[in-house]
């Protein structure tokens, strides 16, 4: 298209700047063009800036007078003008974009092409970052690995050696191991957001939300949680409707965010690594996608409920542009995937580090008693002595029938702060609780490896399938506790979302334990 811009300014009678926001054209203009409105104000900044500045250039665009014509008929006159200003300002140059954009859309908005097309693009991204991700994280990990090595070898033995090896390292390494993961989920987000195609994904989901009572408008801030579930929460306020606002709000958290990707990459690492589907695909990528589906057929669910109990409310209809397909923007990638990369460190570095170390301390203390030698306490009767076993100990009659033991009760403790650090837990309670001749070197071999007294293994696929589930329904991140309490003005809702979610994720996690039990699963 070519936009006519001072016809445009004209036509409106304001000033109009064309700025490409991403590309950092314009930008100047926009900012020049704001300080010479500004400077035209005959009242200074604060005193009256409203009528100053409605001095500058009144728009032809007056309201119209009230009580003419009804509601609708005013609709019509509004987008009669701006269809006429349109018209006499913009012209189409060259359609073969658009073309080709429509020839396209044709399938991926079919409605039976385009589900098939995105549930395969979103099957190829988990593959893809299965595949691409394995070598990297291999990496970080034997890196840490290493570094605790090589300050035991240099250090003497004792707690603040404990501290700087079984606490800050196997901590935050642990967690730090599944960057390469993260990065690559969000380069293809980041790609697919830039290329238009997500657009279409929210096109597609409307018509199925639509179905369920949800507000069209809720697919971006639903799409904002795969990220995390703060900023998606946030994003609900696009959303004119409080209740349609608010069910929108309760439903985010299902979403899987990048902090549930350690859990479930853990999970599979460990019992389902190496296997396929129709011997190409990657069961990984394959669980992976489950769980991501899994969490929007419950959000829905849930939100269809919501909506026709105490949160009744019609939707309106939604409205949204489908842009033309483009080459994605490299350096806006770029830019995206550096934000996340230093979110993910920075809570690395401030969060993950301290309860990583507050962990440690709850496993290292109390002392178990020396034996008679006077030598050390064994690690496991320390783990069991100590304040987190005890904390594991208590609740593990109410996890047991989920498959969970108190070890795996100490990780869904401190997991309430944020879901991620239940690897930090793991490889802080695994590296304390084995033997020195026996301690696995990494936390994948040390869920392989645990044992009960009896011999038997404590985690099992079917083990490792329950915890997903677990922390793909529960509430599990204070972060996202607080941001619903602030936007919903309210302590009710953030405690009635925790409280409906525990027991939907509590009774989940045991149909599927007991369930898988009574098939014969393992």
């Amino acid at each position: 298209m070519k936009i006519d811009v001072e016809k445009l300014s004209a036509s409106l009678g304001v000033p109009v700047v064309p700025v490409v926001a991403k590309q950092h054209r314009g930008l100047d203009d926009l900012a020049k063009a704001v300080l010479d409105t500004v400077a035209s104000c005959p009242l200074p900044l604060g005193e009256g800036l409203g009528e100053g500045l409605c001095a500058v250039s009144p728009s032809p665009l007056t309201p119209l007078p009230k009580g003419e014509g009804n509601k609708q008929t005013k609709l019509i006159q509004r987008y009669a003008r701006i269809e006429r200003i349109v018209s006499e300002t913009v012209e189409t140059v060259s359609e073969d974009k658009q073309n080709v954009s429509e020839r396209i859309d044709r399938v991926v908005t079919h409605k039976i092409f385009g589900p098939v097309i995105l549930l395969l693009v979103m099957l190829l991204v988990f593959q893809a970052i299965f595949s691409w991700a394995s070598l990297p994280m291999t990496l970080i990990d034997h890196v840490f690995s290493a570094l605790a090595a090589t300050i035991r070898a240099h250090l003497s033995a004792g707690i603040f050696t404990d501290l700087l090896t079984d606490g800050i390292i196997a901590g935050v390494g642990g967690v730090v191991a599944f960057l390469p993961q993260i990065l690559l989920l969000f380069l293809f987000i980041s790609l697919l957001e830039d290329s238009g195609y997500m657009a279409r994904a929210a096109f597609l989901m409307d018509r199925l939300m639509r179905a369920f009572g949800l507000h069209g408008k809720a697919f971006v801030p639903l799409l904002s949680s795969f990220a995390c579930a703060v900023p998606g929460i946030m994003a609900t306020r696009t959303i004119e409707n409080p209740k349609d606002r608010i069910a929108t709000i309760m439903i985010a958290p299902f979403m899987s965010c990048s902090a549930r990707l350690p859990v479930y990459t853990l999970i599979i690492a460990a019992f389902f690594s190496g296997k396929t589907v129709l011997g190409v695909l990657s069961l990984g990528a394959v669980i992976i996608l489950a769980m991501y589906l899994l969490g929007v057929a419950v959000a829905i669910i849930v939100a269809s409920i919501l909506k026709r109990t105490i949160l009744n409310a019609p939707p309106p209809p939604f409205v949204m542009e489908l842009p033309p397909y483009r080459v994605p923007d490299f350096g806006n990638v770029a830019h995206a995937l550096f934000t996340r990369c230093s979110v993910f460190l920075k809570r690395a570095g401030t969060v993950i580090l301290s309860i990583s170390i507050l962990l440690w301390a709850l496993t290292a203390f109390p002392r178990a008693h020396v034996d008679q030698a006077g030598g050390t306490p064994n690690a496991s009767t320390q783990i069991e002595s100590s304040f987190a076993g005890r904390a594991g100990r208590l609740i593990e009659p109410a996890i047991r029938p989920l498959g969970f033991d108190w070890k795996i009760g100490i990780g869904l403790i401190s997991s309430f702060a944020a879901r991620e650090t239940i690897i930090s837990t793991l490889s802080i309670v695994y590296n304390v609780g084995e033997s020195p001749d026996t301690k696995s070197s990494s936390l994948v071999e040390a869920l392989r490896n645990a044992r009960r007294a009896d011999g038997s293994a404590i985690w099992t696929p079917l083990t490792g399938i329950s915890l997903m589930i677990f922390f793909l329904l529960a509430c599990q991140c204070m972060s996202t506790v607080a941001i619903v309490c602030r936007e919903t003005n309210s302590w009710r809702w953030p405690l009635f979302m925790i409280g409906y979610m525990m027991i939907l994720a509590y009774v989940a996690s045991f149909v599927t334990f007991q369930g898988g039990r009574l098939l014969g699963f393992v």
